[in-house]
């Protein structure tokens, strides 16, 4: 095996290795609001859901981002999972736009009052969970993971069945991160039974 001792690689190094192995990564496409009502819209792979009971999802920042600083500020995010059908605008929204620039109005994205957080939704996306910051905790010199709590959640109508709340993956249609450039569907699936 090829191996390397984290603590003697470079950071961008160490973030190829990362991002290039743990794959696929469901992405955030987050909206939040600075305290003047600016709305920022960014995607996060580094993202992931941390626990149930509190609804918890995690979502790390490597720098000070717009995002995060908005999250700071004003303790709430709205986090869409992006689809085939809103991937490449969540695309669009990875450009490093300056901070007084809203991404929703730069790339004429739609937004929609949320139902419990003062962040707007975005009429792209077909699953919509709104969070408040739950926890946010300093990591090294530079980066930054945050807890956010789910206080609502959104899915379109063909996605969900509510007699038993299962999610139709075919419709939810989720689109991965991989490296580089390049990102994922689904693909195949199996099943497996737990063992007892």
């Amino acid at each position: 095996m090829k191996s390397y001792q984290a603590d003697q690689l470079d950071d961008k190094t160490v973030y190829k290795l990362l991002s290039g192995s743990i794959v696929p990564r469901p992405i955030a496409w987050l909206t939040s609001q600075n305290s003047d009502g600016l709305v920022n819209v960014a995607p996060f792979s580094f993202f992931n859901v941390a626990s149930a009971n509190p609804p918890l999802l995690s979502v790390s920042f490597t720098a000070d981002k717009d995002t995060l600083n908005n999250l700071l500020a004003t303790k709430e995010a709205v986090v869409h999972l992006v689809n085939g059908d809103n991937v490449a605008l969540m695309n669009e929204t990875a450009a490093l736009l300056p901070a007084d620039v809203s991404e929703a109005e730069h790339f004429s994205l739609g937004l929609e009052p949320s139902k419990v957080v003062q962040v707007p939704s975005l009429t792209a996306a077909t699953v919509c969970l709104e969070t408040r910051l739950f926890k946010h905790i300093p990591l090294g010199e530079t980066g930054h993971l945050v807890l956010l709590e789910v206080v609502h959640f959104s899915f379109a109508d063909d996605i969900l069945d509510e007699s038993n709340f299962h999610i139709d993956l075919d419709k939810l249609n989720p689109i991965a991160r991989l490296a580089g450039n390049a990102y994922a569907g689904l693909g195949d699936q199996f099943e497996l039974i737990r063992p007892k």
